[in-house]
């Protein structure tokens, strides 16, 4: 008697980045970004994008380098929201025309592939998905109609 051979479980193929898309979505994003920065690129800058009358984010320049400049994008929380809201730190390179999710909602250095199933229950794209909420988030602004307001000191 032959025994039959037993089915094997499939086994996912390990995610790997296509740099191609993740470099157009990060022009995407610098596209959809530029009309949100401040009139000047000074380190302590900020502005307000309103999306309605109760919804509001700050966006703030951290960082001022010659080919580089860091923004942060925090939600001004309303008591009525019942989920948390997504706060970005974004590096725009402007020689590439390209900004980068650096930090998402605190957590810095995000690498571009996870192991999975990992102890911080990251999943294994977790950089693109970051950069694509940035992404929706933006295209959200601009589906809204916002509105920049400069923050005076």
């Amino acid at each position: 008697m032959t025994a039959k051979p037993t089915a094997k479980p499939a086994v996912k193929p390990k995610y790997r980045p296509k740099l191609p898309d993740f470099l157009s979505l990060c022009e995407r994003n610098f596209a959809q970004l530029s009309p949100l920065l401040p009139a000047e690129h000074a380190v302590g800058e900020r502005q307000l994008i309103g999306l309605d009358d109760t919804s509001y984010f700050r966006l703030e320049v951290l960082e001022v380098c010659p080919y580089t400049t860091v923004l942060r994008i925090v939600p001004l929380q309303h008591s009525d929201w019942p989920v948390p809201q997504p706060a970005f730190d974004v590096r725009l390179y402007h020689d590439a025309r390209l900004a980068e999710v650096i930090s998402c909602h605190g957590r810095r250095g995000l690498k571009a592939v996870y192991d999975y199933p990992n102890t911080e229950m990251l999943q294994p794209d977790e950089k693109r998905q970051v950069n694509r909420l940035l992404s929706d988030w933006l295209r959200l602004c601009r589906q809204q109609g916002f509105r920049a307001e400069p923050v005076l000191s």
